[in-house]
């Protein structure tokens, strides 16, 4: 038979589109990352198709009972007649002997990557179908008995709070953003020259903070601190805008890192991010109450 259906095959090939879709979504290409994430499951149900007979990855057409005895290795078939089922079939044939369950997300997924459903690249219908995208790969690998961590990678604690139901939308999205800021400024070092004071987070010295102009919300002045926060992605320098807040204290509305560009735009999102913005906060009430030396 020929090594390209064999189960290890489609493994090692919905690895690979799994990560380009997980490289897509954090650029944002929404529109590549339905393509590739459904490439992904496509290949990945066949692999566990393929891991309990080899034949039930088998297209049904007119030279159906060569290709059932071409996969089962005694018939060889030219490759321009060798078929496999689509994702839709192969899916439908998981649904059958228990392995997957209904599910209509999936179903979306499925249809935007064959095309039937257009997701523009700003499309938010395609940015979340990572959760039901990373749902049905755990399942799969389940069934296959693979850890996550060999199939994701880098991606696995990004795609483990995608699936976590005790984590609120918000959270899931600050998670993967970070995760994606994170890879894409591993990704623009990496093989780069660079002396290691830049390749690693560099150590925090000082403050430095301005005032912005007023927002109409609040209570006066907004200040931007750089020195204390940490970025949740990648540890350098982020800049924390803070705004005050009734109580005299004051706020972290948005955080930017000038590294890994990662962007959180108000409290919630900068709460589930988990930085440690308390020194950074501190300087800023400092500031807007004009006690900072």
């Amino acid at each position: 038979m020929d090594d390209s259906l064999s189960y290890e095959s489609f493994y090692q090939g919905a690895k690979k589109a799994a990560h380009k879709a997980m490289d897509d979504h954090g650029r944002p290409e929404f529109d590549e990352f339905a393509l590739h994430a459904g490439v992904a499951v496509e290949k990945l149900a066949k692999a566990a198709l393929a891991a309990k007979n080899p034949v039930y990855v088998a297209e049904i057409q007119r030279n159906s009972a060569d290709m059932v005895m071409h996969l089962g290795g005694h018939v060889h078939l030219d490759k321009k007649k060798v078929r496999t089922v689509g994702a839709t079939e192969a899916i439908n044939r998981l649904r059958k002997i228990g392995v997957l369950q209904a599910d209509t997300d999936l179903d979306l997924l499925i249809e935007m990557r064959n095309g039937a459903v257009h997701a523009a690249p700003d499309s938010t219908l395609a940015k979340g179908m990572i959760s039901p995208f990373a749902r049905t790969i755990e399942t799969l690998l389940s069934d296959l008995s693979r850890p996550l961590d060999d199939f994701w990678g880098r991606w696995t604690q990004a795609v483990k709070d995608a699936v976590d139901k005790q984590r609120n939308a918000v959270y899931q999205d600050v998670q993967l953003r970070i995760s994606q800021a994170r890879h894409r400024l591993e990704d623009r070092l990496e093989g780069l020259p660079l002396p290691k004071e830049i390749r690693l987070p560099p150590k925090m010295s000082g403050f430095s903070f301005f005032f912005g102009a007023v927002n109409p919300d609040a209570d006066g002045d907004i200040v931007s601190v750089t020195g204390g926060a940490g970025c949740p992605a990648c540890g350098r320098e982020a800049q924390v805008t803070v705004e005050p807040s009734s109580d005299k204290g004051a706020v972290a509305v948005a955080l930017t890192c000038p590294w890994c560009h990662l962007h959180l735009n108000g409290p919630e999102e900068i709460e589930a991010s988990d930085a440690d913005l308390d020194i950074s906060l501190e300087v800023a009430e400092a500031a807007l109450h004009g006690d900072y030396e």
